[in-house]
Formats: C-alpha cells, structure tokens, sequence
C-alpha cells in the first residue's frame, strides 16, 4: 500500500537544488517514513548524476598522529593512546605516487588526511605540491 502523504508537494522533475527550504518543509520531510526518505534521496540523486555509476575514491592519510586538538571522535588526537606510531608529513613524491597508483587502478579522486593543528609554512608548501600533482592527475 502506498503512503499518499510521502507523495505530497514532492515533484521528481525538479531538477534544481534548494536553498530556501522552508521550516514547515523540512519538518514534514523529517517525519517521512525511512524507505520513503530514501526513494526521495534516490530520485533526487537520478536526476543528477548516472544511478548505475559509483565514484571509488582513495584516502591516503599523510601525516599521523599527535595532533594536539582534544577531537573526541578522532584516534589522531596526542590525548588517545591508539598505538599508531606518530609520523611526519609524508614526502611529495611517496604522495603522488600512491596518487597514481589509486587512478591506475581505478580511482576517480584521491583524498589526504592529516592530524594537524597550525601546519608550519613548509608543510603547507609540500601539501600545496601534493594537492596540484593530484589535481594535474585529473583526480
């Protein structure tokens, strides 16, 4: 059986993205039932990008540990003793070459993390050499 109320004022063909939603709006999309949440979340994804096509993405985290913010969530924090050895920023060339190859075998993008608080201008120099090898790989 169907859910006549999940179907109210919801038009597929609008192909525009919002940014005016209205309190009322987002309340009733809120009290919608999960399956009828996701239908919507899968129609609005349809009109935007290949349904059948998934993006693989490789993370590659490029500094570890000791990172001096208290971010409960993260197992990078100097305060959680994870047994993660605490290593430098990674060199340019190692970076770009696990860049290549992600793509060569697959990868649409390619992300870097780090824990870091206040990188100094060197890093940042390095990291920005990273970022445009990426970039120039199309990734």
């Amino acid at each position: 059986m169907s859910n006549p109320a999940a179907n109210d004022s919801f038009d597929s063909s609008d192909q525009d993205l919002r940014h005016d939603w209205r309190l009322d709006e987002v309340l009733t999309l809120y009290s919608l039932p999960f399956n009828d949440l996701i239908f919507r979340a899968q129609t609005v994804h349809r009109v935007h990008f290949d349904p059948n096509r998934v993006q693989l993405s490789t993370l590659l985290n490029i500094k570890t540990g000791a990172c001096p913010e208290d971010c409960a969530y993260c197992p990078q924090s100097v305060r959680h003793d994870t047994g993660l050895e605490r290593e430098t920023l990674m060199e340019p060339e190692t970076v770009l070459a696990a860049a290549a190859q992600a793509k060569a075998t697959g990868a649409g993008r390619f992300c870097m993390g780090a824990a870091w608080r206040s990188p100094k201008d060197g890093d940042l120099e390095r990291v920005a050499e990273m970022v445009a090898g990426i970039k120039a790989m199309g990734l």
